[in-house]
């Protein structure tokens, strides 16, 4: 099945640099390839879940050669992918929803000029998120988080007849730049220090010797990431750039860049590469701090919000929040139930916001495209023109305020709960955070199943095309809303000990060298 890894990354390249050929063909056929494309990508992806998560082993893929250590030498000079269960995990989650945005872009991008160049722009972004998810090459990732941002930074920017969409596609730009330039200084510092860039080899020998330009290192990378992810003090550029992005880019970058090239970053490097040589506990509080004040800010500033998009932008900081929390109490809990829980609670929380952000970014983008406006000011009824839309909504919002029975229950309940065993004060903020978080959703409830304004009397549902992929979230939402503890158990904790077991890590990818 190690195999199969490659493809991951080939399918969507491919894809992309064959789109504007396929594109001569009529606006059909591009609609069709980039369907197509992300469809078997997605099959890839559900491959190696399936083999990792039965098999409980860890792939490794070395590009090139059998193995990456050199010739005669213990050490690996070849760049390495490694698959193991959190990576399929998030993996899968970068291909479903991918799919699902190229899917609703059929119909809703429909009247945009230049296309063959935004389906090939998703493409690229796919491919930058699947190979930070499968790099265990701290190059690879580099490359491959540029990759990732070039492509977000040009789809934001894509309506580009506005104002709007060309100050938060420069904006996004200039904060991601000074972001990446943090997360190369630090590679570049590892690499000096210890001669290598490959993950595992690090984390190896930061154990034997973690110096102190590791640690400027890690906090340089901790800081690249932040910005990366939208935590606040950071988190102006992503209340911009999710307004002026098309709905369905709204729905990837919230949905996926700000985790995959944020908090997934964050978590793969300090468990997988320092946690065996550099104090967990620390980087843990700073972690925490950060998250505290991300979940109360970013809650905060939803409720005050009358752009739905923007609403939706600032809850996506305050979710970032959450995961962050999860994270930060796994890295100063390390190696207890407490933390495993907490680490668990942020992974499932990832996926489970993917989802639910991806379903309101793409109900915005409906009632967007059919009356042109996202004042909720100017929406008051909508429900009774729009019923179906506002089932999506009414779902999405449930989950993210966390109601059971649906997905975003267990999550916040792992969190919760391991954040009240850990430090009681921390669980309050959470709770606090949720308090802000479930205002912000009811005074858009009450905007949609409000007495309908003279604006809303001429809406009507979209087509099919956009119908459906908002459906199949819902479904996903309840489906995995009904089955809480039995995906947590047999998913997400495996997941967060896959992460934590730096060993088996280091094992797989070097073979005991």
């Amino acid at each position: 099945m190690n195999g199969l890894i490659p493809y991951l990354i080939i399918v969507p390249l491919f894809g992309a640099f064959a789109l504007p050929i396929v594109g001569l063909a009529g606006r059909k056929a591009r609609e069709l390839w980039a369907i197509l494309i992300t469809g078997i990508t997605l099959g890839v992806a559900v491959g190696l879940f399936k083999e990792v998560w039965e098999s409980g082993e860890i792939l490794v893929y070395t590009l090139g050669a059998k193995s990456p250590l050199g010739n005669g030498v213990p050490f690996p000079i070849r760049i390495v992918w490694e698959v193991d269960l959190i990576s399929a995990l998030f993996a899968l989650m970068v291909t479903f929803i991918a799919f699902v945005a190229v899917l609703y872009s059929s119909e809703y991008m429909r009247h945009d000029t230049g296309l063959e160049k935004y389906y090939a722009l998703v493409l690229v972004l796919e491919v930058g998120m699947l190979g930070i998810a499968i790099t265990g090459d701290l190059f690879n990732f580099y490359v491959f988080l540029e990759i990732m941002s070039i492509a977000s930074y040009a789809l934001v920017a894509f309506r580009n007849d506005t104002w709007e969409g060309i100050e938060a596609g420069i904006k996004y730009m200039f904060v991601g730049s000074l972001a990446s330039s943090f997360i190369l200084l630090g590679i570049v510092l590892l690499y000096g220090q210890y001669g290598t860039l490959t993950m595992a080899y690090l984390a190896k020998m930061i154990a034997e010797n973690p110096t102190f330009t590791a640690k400027v290192a890690l906090g340089l990378l901790a800081g690249g990431l932040l910005f990366k992810s939208g935590a606040v003090p950071v988190h102006m550029w992503l209340s911009d750039a999710h307004p002026a992005a098309p709905s369905s880019i709204s729905a990837m970058l919230s949905g996926l860049v700000i985790k995959i090239g944020g908090t997934y970053a964050l978590a793969r490097l300090a468990f997988s590469v320092f946690s065996a040589g550099i104090s967990t506990r620390t980087i843990g509080w700073i972690i925490i701090f950060f998250a505290c004040v991300t979940l109360i800010v970013g809650n905060a500033m939803a409720v005050i919000q009358t752009d739905m998009k923007r609403l939706f932008a600032f809850s996506s900081v305050g979710q970032i929040g959450y995961i962050l929390l999860g994270i930060g109490i796994g890295l100063a809990a390390y190696g207890s139930d407490v933390g495993q829980v907490a680490l668990a609670g942020a992974i499932y929380h990832t996926v489970n916001h993917a989802i639910m952000k991806a379903l309101l970014f793409l109900v915005a983008g409906a009632v967007i495209h059919q009356l042109g406006t996202k004042n909720l000011n100017e929406l008051s009824g909508i429900a009774r023109k729009m019923p179906v839309t506002s089932f999506a909504f009414l779902v999405g919002a449930a989950a993210i305020i966390g109601l059971p029975p649906l997905n975003g229950f267990a999550s916040k309940w792992l969190i919760y709960e391991s954040s009240a065993l850990f430090n009681p004060f921390l669980a309050a903020v959470a709770v606090i955070g949720t308090a802000f978080c479930t205002a912000a959703y009811i005074k858009v409830l009450f905007t949609f199943f409000g007495r309908p304004s003279e604006r809303v009397m001429k809406a009507r549902e979209p087509g099919k095309a956009m119908l459906v992929p908002m459906l199949i979230l819902v479904v996903a939402i309840i489906v995995m809303g009904l089955f809480p503890w039995a995906i947590s158990d047999k998913v997400m904790l495996p997941a967060a000990k896959t992460l934590e077991n730096i060993g088996a890590y280091v094992s797989a990818v070097l073979g005991g060298a």
